[in-house]
């Protein structure tokens, strides 16, 4: 690392598209001589989102020009607040808060990356300074403005090569001495907790309705013909998508939703599988899985059996990890900003160079 950088106390925020909730995480970032960069997750949540913030960020696209200012205002101040009580219940001293924010549109070869969450109120309302928005000058730049977690592989997890986050939507990275790329592989969490909903919970605990279900192969299929997925890289998907195109034909087809759940997990480790094999120069001989479909048994046995016949084991690492890697992302994302340092990886979006992603706002 450069000379000068000086250790940090930084909160991070991430909304993922399970809509799960906000996971929030204090972190301490510490530079190293060797360019790395030391960190502890500190403390670490989910706040979970009442029914309404669910159905509003589920729906926001479809709202009135008014009516979205107004929800774009009302989220802010939520999360603002939500900040706030956080730091205050740990009664941490904090140098910075770094705010991912809810994407509501990802449209990159539209010039087009929507995270709902003002900085300026955040960093109003807290009296910390503030990062936020962290796509919109990569994708100006010609690149996806995602995956965004691979420089903090690079950074935090330097001995690991190899990663697959299952949230709402599945990533993989890939770490060689000359390259890092990563890409969003395919609908994952947003998929299982929609059939598991229609069950009767939030999500499949354990998979344990997905082991019921059948293998439907017209599901797969239909699946297996949608354009994204024979894509070349770099490639991200949006929640849109997934809602309006890819949901939509297990409700078509008329699949039970146990046979759903079942079929996509195999789906999913089946992709994971065509990916890694398609874009890895060398197959990965670890691979460290995170995110919240890391708790589904059944998901995990699939995965794991598909990679085991590419001679790759998978790594789980401690909760805190698999929980908070995203919101300890963006922690160092808003580390970096303050340091000076590029964020984006021009290999993993396709941009033309790297940027120092973000927008600051005092506290």
């Amino acid at each position: 690392m450069e000379e000068g950088l000086t250790p940090l106390t930084v909160v991070g925020m991430m909304s993922g598209s399970s809509l799960d909730g906000m996971d929030i995480c204090i972190c301490k970032f510490i530079p190293m001589a060797d360019s790395t960069i030391s960190h502890e997750i500190i403390v670490a949540d989910t706040i979970g989102y009442e029914p309404e913030w669910i159905d509003h960020l589920s729906n926001a696209m479809h709202f009135s020009l008014s009516d979205y200012f107004s929800f774009q205002a009302d989220f802010s101040y939520y999360i603002a607040m939500m900040a706030k009580d956080f730091i205050s219940e740990f009664n941490l001293d904090v140098d910075l808060i770094a705010s991912h924010g809810h994407t509501l549109d990802h449209r990159p070869e539209e010039g087009i990356s929507v995270q709902i969450g003002d900085p300026g109120v955040i960093a109003a309302l807290t009296g910390i300074d503030t990062v936020a928005d962290f796509r919109i000058q990569d994708i100006t730049l010609g690149g996806q403005g995602a995956p965004i977690i691979p420089i903090a592989e690079k950074l935090l997890w330097s001995d690991i090569k190899a990663f697959i986050n299952l949230g709402g939507i599945a990533n993989i990275s890939i770490h060689t001495e000359e390259e890092i790329i990563a890409w969003d592989t395919i609908p994952c969490n947003q998929v299982l907790n929609d059939q598991a909903m229609i069950l009767g919970s939030e999500y499949d605990e354990n998979g344990e309705w997905a082991k019921q279900g059948q293998y439907n192969e017209g599901l797969a299929a239909a699946w297996d013909a949608m354009d994204y997925l024979s894509q070349d890289i770099p490639k991200s998907l949006d929640n849109n998508w997934i809602k309006e195109e890819y949901l939509p034909i297990i409700s078509d087809l008329r699949v039970d939703p146990k046979d759903a759940l079942h079929t996509s997990c195999h789906h999913i480790a089946t992709q994971i599988k065509k990916d890694i094999q398609k874009y890895a120069a060398d197959l990965p001989k670890k691979i460290m899985i995170t995110g919240g479909g890391t708790h589904n048994e059944y998901l995990i046995s699939c995965i794991e059996k598909e990679l085991s016949t590419l001679g790759t084991q998978i790594f789980i690492p401690e909760k805190t990890v698999i929980d908070y890697k995203e919101a300890a992302m963006t922690a160092l994302m808003g580390y970096l900003y303050a340091m000076n340092i590029p964020s984006t990886i021009p290999s993993v979006t396709g941009a033309d160079r790297p940027t120092i992603a973000g927008k600051y706002c005092k506290g």
